[in-house]
C-alpha cells in the first residue's frame, strides 16, 4: 500500500492511455518482440480495461495480483485440508506462506508473477482432490480457473502444470498402492481440460511470446553473484520462512527419513505418508534450478522472481512434511512431539513477526510521504493531461536506459497522485498511436 510505481510496473501502466482495446493490444503485441518479451500480454490487457474504468489508480492497477493473493490463501487452505492437517497446522502453514517476503512482495505489484503463483497452488489443490469429488460444479470451475488462469497469464505454468499432474498422480498411487494404468492416468489428467489449456496456452503463445524475444547478452550472475547464488537459493528466497532454524531442521528430517528407510516395518508404515511432501519440496527446487539454467544459457540475468511459484510450493511441503513427522513423534511420546512442533513454529512465528513489523513501519513511512497537491502542481498535471504524447526529453535521449526511465516513472506517479484518467501522451513510451 503506498508503494509509488516502478518501470517495470509503468510498462503496464502506460497502456492504460490507449482509447481502445485494439490499440492496446496492438501495442502490447508490438512490446511482446521487445521490451515486454516473454509475456502473454493478459495482465497487461486487464490492467488496460481497470484503467480505462478506474483510472490511474494504483490499486486498481495491481488489483489482479492482490486478487491473486487472497485466491492463493484460500486455495492453500484447501490444499491443507484436503491433506488432512488440523487446524493448528494449517495456521502455521498460512504463516509461512506470509513469511516468504521474496513472494509476498508480487501480492503488491503489477506483474504477471502472483497470477503465476496463484494459479500452480491451485492447480496442485485441483489435482490433490479425490476424483469422485472433482465432478462437482464447485470443483470443476476450480479447475478450469487454476489451469486458465495459468496458461493466460505466464508460460512458466507449462513447467509447473506437467510436474503437478505426474507428482500428484504418483501420490495417489503411494497412498492407495494402486497399479498405473492408461485409463487412471486419463481420468487423473482430465484430458478436456487439458486440451483446453494446451489449445489455450499455444494459441496464446504463437500470439504474443512464441513470436521471438531480443538477443541477450547479459551476465547471468549481475544481480545474484555467483558465491551468493546458494545461500540466495536456499536461505534468503525457498526457506527464508525457517530462517537460521533450517539447518537443525533438515538435520532432524535427515535422520528420521535414514532411520524409517534403514528399518523394513517402519519403512512399511510410515514412509509413504512422508514421502509425498519431501518429493514436492524436491520438484519445486528441481524447476528452480531448470528456470535458472534456462536463464545462464540465454545469457539472461538469474533473477530470484523466475522462482517464485516454487517459493509458494515449498513452505507448503514442508509445513505438511513437518505435520506427518509430527504424528509419528506421538506415537513414541508427547514431549518428543511437542519439542518437533516448537523447533518448526519458532521460526515461522519469528519470521513473520519479523515480516509484520517491516510491513507496518513502510506502511506509516510510506503514509508520512503522502503530499497534498499544490496549486502550481495541479495546473502543471492539467498541462501534462492535454498533451497527445510525451516524449523522452532532449538531455535525457542520450543519457542511460535509467535515466530515461526515471523520466516515465516520475510522470507515471504524478497521473496517479492526482488521479483521474490515464494520461494519453504515456502512448508515446511505446511509439506515436498509429
Amino acid at each position: 500500500m503506498g508503494r509509488p510505481i516502478w518501470i517495470d510496473e509503468f510498462l503496464h501502466f502506460a497502456f492504460g492511455s490507449y482509447e481502445t482495446t485494439a490499440e492496446a493490444w496492438n501495442a502490447i503485441s508490438r512490446s511482446i518482440t521487445t521490451i515486454n518479451h516473454g509475456q502473454t500480454g493478459i495482465y497487461m490487457l486487464i490492467d488496460h480495461w481497470l484503467m480505462q474504468l478506474f483510472g490511474a489508480n494504483i490499486f486498481w492497477l495491481r488489483f489482479p495480483s492482490i486478487f491473486s493473493g487472497l485466491v492463493l490463501f484460500l486455495a492453500a487452505i484447501y490444499l491443507f485440508r484436503l491433506w488432512g492437517m488440523p487446524f493448528f497446522w494449517q495456521v502455521i502453514g498460512i504463516l509461512a506462506l506470509f513469511s516468504q517476503t521474496q513472494l509476498m512482495y508480487f501480492v503488491g505489484e503489477a506483474r504477471p508473477y502472483m497470477p503465476l503463483v496463484t494459479a500452480t497452488v491451485c492447480t496442485l489443490a485441483y489435482y490433490s482432490t479425490p476424483l469422485p469429488q472433482r465432478t462437482r460444479p464447485i470443483l470443476t470451475f476450480f479447475g478450469l480457473f487454476s489451469i486458465l488462469m495459468g496458461v493466460l497469464f505466464h508460460p512458466y505454468f507449462s513447467v509447473y502444470w506437467l510436474a503437478i499432474i505426474v507428482f500428484t498422480y504418483l501420490q495417489k498411487l503411494i497412498q492407495t498402492g494402486e497399479k498405473i494404468s492408461i485409463n487412471s492416468v486419463i481420468q487423473h489428467t482430465n484430458i478436456p481440460l487439458s486440451v483446453l489449456g494446451t489449445i489455450v496456452y499455444f494459441t496464446l503463445g504463437l500470439l504474443t511470446w512464441l513470436r521471438g524475444r531480443p538477443e541477450f547478452k547479459f551476465d547471468p550472475f549481475y544481480w545474484i553473484k555467483k558465491d551468493e547464488l546458494l545461500t540466495t537459493f536456499i536461505d534468503l528466497s525457498h526457506f527464508e520462512f525457517l530462517q537460521k532454524f533450517l539447518e537443525p531442521l533438515l538435520i532432524t528430517i535427515f535422520v528420521i527419513f535414514s532411520i524409517i528407510i534403514v528399518f523394513p516395518k517402519l519403512r512399511k508404515v510410515y514412509l509413504k505418508d512422508l514421502i509425498s511432501p519431501a518429493f514436492l519440496i524436491i520438484i519445486a527446487l528441481g524447476i528452480s534450478i531448470f528456470l535458472s539454467y534456462v536463464s545462464f544459457r540465454s545469457d539472461y540475468w538469474i533473477l530470484t522472481r523466475q522462482w517464485v511459484a516454487s517459493i509458494s510450493l515449498v513452505p507448503l511441503g514442508f509445513v505438511c512434511l513437518a505435520y506427518r513427522i509430527s504424528r509419528i513423534f506421538s506415537k513414541i511420546h508427547i514431549i518428543i512431539a511437542f519439542s518437533w512442533i516448537m523447533l518448526c513454529f519458532t521460526p515461522i512465528v519469528l519470521q513473520f513477526n519479523k515480516v509484520a513489523i517491516s510491513n507496518s513501519q513502510a506502511l506509516r513511512e510510506r503514509l508520512a510521504q503522502l503530499s497534498v497537491i499544490s496549486k502550481e502542481d495541479q495546473d502543471y498535471f492539467e498541462y501534462l493531461e492535454s498533451l497527445e504524447y510525451f516524449e523522452t526529453p532532449k538531455n535525457l535521449q542520450n543519457q542511460n536506459v535509467d535515466d530515461s526511465n526515471q523520466y516515465w516513472v516520475s510522470l507515471a506517479n504524478k497521473n496517479i497522485q492526482q488521479g483521474g484518467r490515464v494520461w494519453k501522451g504515456f502512448r508515446g513510451f511505446y511509439g506515436h498511436p498509429k
